[in-house]
Order: C-alpha cells, then sequence, then structure tokens
C-alpha cells in the first residue's frame, strides 16, 4: 500500500504542472515545534571526493527553456544524437540542436504546443520516431500520440483509440469492442518506427497496453491481462523491434514478444519487482545479454536479466546515498540508468533538496564513484546520454537544458565512455508473483 501511495503522490505532483516545488532539507516530527531541518550534506572532504570522483562534468551549454516555473518532464534524443526534445509541464515541446563539432553547442530550433488556450493536456511523453530528427511522437496523458514533421512543425498524424476490455483481444487485432478513450502514462515506439505502444492509467480494475501501426496509421490491438495497475514505463529493445518490456505500479516488470499472436504467447518473463515502479530501460553486459534496469518510486536501483529475470543487482535508497558520498538519503533520488557501450552501467543521482548535487555511479559488484558535476543549478528529473561522446544532456525544475561534457582527471582521453566493467554477474530469481 506505501508503494502504491508514493507512486499516487508522483502522478499528482506530475499532473499538477509544474506548480510543485521541492523545499529545501528534510524534515522529521510532525508538529511545527518538532520540525527541524536534518543536516545534509557530503560524508567526506572536497581532497576525498576529488579522488573518488575522478571525471568532472561541466556545462558546455545550458538554456532555459521558460521564464515561468515550467519542469521539464522529459528528454529524449534522435539516434545519432544531433537533437534532443523536451516535453514541458506546461504542455509545449521544445526542440534544439546538437553541434558536437562546435564544443556541443545547443540552440532552439522550433517549439510545439499541444494543448489549446481551453484545455490543459499534459504530456507523457516524447520520441524520436526513426533514425532522422525529423520525425517527433508526443505523447498526451489523454490518450492521444501526435507525430510531428519538424521540417515543416506541423502535425502528420495522430494515434487514439477508444477500446473496450476485451478478453482474447492480442497485438495483431483480434477481437474488437471500442468505445472509451483510455489516459495513458508512458509510450515508446520500437526501433524500426513501425509499431507504438502506450501504456495507460488503470481503469475499471484493467489496464491496457495498446498498439498502433506508424505506416497504416491504425490502431491494431492491445494486452489487458498482464498489469493490475497504471502502467508507468514502456521501453522497447533498442535493437530488436519485437521485444518490449512494461512496468507498473504493480511491481511487476513484463517483457514481450509482440510477434507472437496471443499475449499469453507474447509473454516471454514477469519479474516482481516488489515495489512501484517508475523507469525501465535495456541494457547489455560484456557478454551481450540484455539486462533491464529499474528505478523504482522509492528510488531504489534494480537489475535484472531480461530473458530469465534473474536478479543481477538490488541497491536500496539507502545503499545509493552511501555510494553518492551523501549524508542523508530522503535527499537522494535517482534519475535514470545508462550505458556507455563497453559494457558500463551508468547511474545518474542527484539530490531533491537544493539540487546542486549531481554526480554518476558505475555498477560493478558494488556501485562506484565516477563522475561529479560542477555547476548543477537544479533537481534533475531526466537525461539522455550520448554512448559514443559521452555526451549527457539534463532537465529538471528549473526549466533548463544542460549539455555536459567531461574531463577525466586522470583518464582524459576517457571520460564516461572507459570500460572496466564487471557487470556481469548473477544473484537469486526473482518470484514471478504480484507483491499486492
Amino acid at each position: 500500500m506505501k508503494s502504491r501511495l508514493n507512486s499516487r503522490v508522483n502522478q499528482f505532483e506530475k499532473r499538477i504542472g509544474g506548480y510543485y516545488h521541492s523545499v529545501p532539507g528534510t524534515y522529521e516530527g510532525e508538529t511545527g515545534e518538532d520540525m527541524q531541518l536534518i543536516d545534509d550534506g557530503d560524508t567526506c572532504g572536497a581532497e576525498e571526493l576529488e579522488s573518488l570522483f575522478q571525471v568532472k562534468c561541466r556545462i558546455g551549454n545550458e538554456l532555459a527553456v521558460s521564464l515561468n516555473s515550467d519542469y521539464i518532464l522529459h528528454l529524449a534524443a534522435d539516434s545519432c544524437f544531433t537533437r534532443v526534445a523536451a516535453g514541458l509541464s506546461n504542455a509545449v515541446v521544445h526542440i534544439f540542436d546538437v553541434n558536437v563539432e562546435r564544443a556541443f553547442q545547443i540552440s532552439s530550433v522550433a517549439s510545439v504546443s499541444t494543448s489549446t488556450p481551453d484545455e490543459r493536456v499534459g504530456i507523457c511523453g516524447v520520441r524520436f520516431l526513426d533514425d532522422t530528427p525529423n520525425c517527433l511522437l508526443v505523447g498526451e496523458n489523454s490518450g492521444i500520440i501526435r507525430l510531428y514533421d519538424l521540417r515543416t512543425q506541423r502535425e502528420q498524424a495522430r494515434f487514439e483509440e477508444n477500446v473496450e476490455h476485451t478478453d482474447n483481444f492480442s497485438y495483431n487485432g483480434r477481437g474488437s469492442s471500442m468505445n472509451i478513450r483510455k489516459a495513458i502514462n508512458c509510450f515508446d515506439s520500437n526501433s524500426n518506427g513501425r509499431i507504438i505502444c502506450t501504456g495507460t492509467e488503470q481503469y475499471q480494475g484493467d489496464s491496457f497496453l495498446l498498439f498502433y501501426d506508424v505506416r497504416q496509421r491504425e490502431h491494431l490491438g492491445g494486452y489487458f491481462e498482464s498489469h493490475e495497475d497504471d502502467i508507468t514505463s514502456l521501453r522497447f529493445h533498442d535493437k530488436n523491434p519485437d521485444i518490449l518490456c512494461s512496468g507498473s505500479t504493480d511491481g511487476l516488470i513484463n517483457v514481450f514478444d509482440i510477434k507472437e499472436e496471443t499475449e499469453d504467447d507474447a509473454l516471454t518473463a514477469t519479474i516482481n519487482v516488489e515495489c512501484s515502479i517508475q523507469k525501465l530501460n535495456w541494457h547489455k553486459n560484456i557478454y551481450e545479454q540484455d539486462v533491464i534496469s529499474c528505478v523504482t518510486d522509492t528510488n531504489d536501483f534494480h537489475v535484472y536479466f531480461a530473458e530469465e529475470g534473474d536478479v543481477v543487482a538490488k541497491f536500496d535508497r539507502c545503499q545509493i546515498t552511501a555510494a553518492a558520498k551523501r549524508k542523508n538519503e530522503d535527499n537522494c533520488i535517482v534519475v535514470g540508468a545508462h550505458s556507455n557501450g563497453n559494457g558500463d552501467l551508468l547511474l545518474l543521482t542527484g539530490t531533491n533538496n537544493k539540487g546542486e548535487v549531481l554526480r554518476i555511479l558505475r555498477l560493478n559488484n558494488n556501485l562506484l564513484p565516477v563522475a561529479d558535476f560542477i555547476g548543477n543549478r537544479q533537481i534533475v528529473r531526466t537525461s539522455v546520454f550520448d554512448q559514443k561522446s559521452g555526451t549527457l544532456v539534463t532537465g529538471g525544475e528549473s526549466g533548463f537544458v544542460t549539455l555536459w561534457t567531461t574531463e577525466g582527471s586522470r583518464k582524459e582521453d576517457e571520460g564516461l565512455t572507459s570500460s572496466s566493467s564487471e557487470f556481469k554477474y548473477k544473484n537469486k530469481k526473482s518470484k514471478k508473483k504480484t507483491p499486492y
């Protein structure tokens, strides 16, 4: 129940569109007399931090996307990292050019508003559709996915469907009964740009995965039996267009092979995280095995083998705080996990008081210090990472899109692209049982 409550609070904070602000510090007690600011800071001195976090990340370029109190909730980059899209809490998407040859300069080239003056529409994600930087998908919480051509800055298509639960309704479209459009929390497109999948909020006890054909501009069908609560994260495999993982507030990660005829046949693995899920991502270890990283609503971090569902690693918020060399775990947040292309899995962590601290940890047998970010000015909520150049772009609650460049104190030419990982071991089996 506690994890469900945390999930509902997180969703409420997103829905109010940027009017929630974190209070500096963390308080204990429930009355005014008892509220005292808990001490927060680093657990070691500056000299030790310097030796532990050998890679220093500095601001290459930074732009404020709004003069109002608008959050950056979503970031996406095209496959060549030439453009970055930022989805804001005010339902506006900004597009930025990333010019590697000019010290990673960013310039705003377009803005797309997804709402009318009479309605306030929340954005649940942004994605570039294919290998070009010209086609952008924008998801709305209302249940619509819009496709924009950035060359004309016009909407080219929209994907929406009114779907009622049907027992045998599957990805290939068998069965049909349609009259209600579902609100969605997340979406993704597959690696060949032909399929879009959306994850809905719970409706009358059911949660749905809905599929669309991009070329035919039509609804294909859905999965209805695999989750029992709000679906919060969807990620297609970055190479295999048929493999999809989904996460939910019911505490389960499901892995699907969508080329199968039925939902039961498509479900290849179910992983019990035992906590409400916030973000999922695909990675490969040094043996080229597929693994899935999971960030929970309680800021824990888990990694699983995708095929068997075995646990690779689990770290709770307290352990992550200690690895980041911080004192107060209540102020520690996990932004997301990225791969550097050489078998390393990198965990981006921050703080939710003043948001000044931003650090990267590397998964080995433990979480090891890697990089410290100098000059961060906001609570970071989302990030995208370029494996080839080691370039990171972040967005957060102060409305800054920040492009970071790296310099290593001992490995100047490697930065975040170096590899020394032992990210390859197995732990215990996960139980395929809903935690609630």
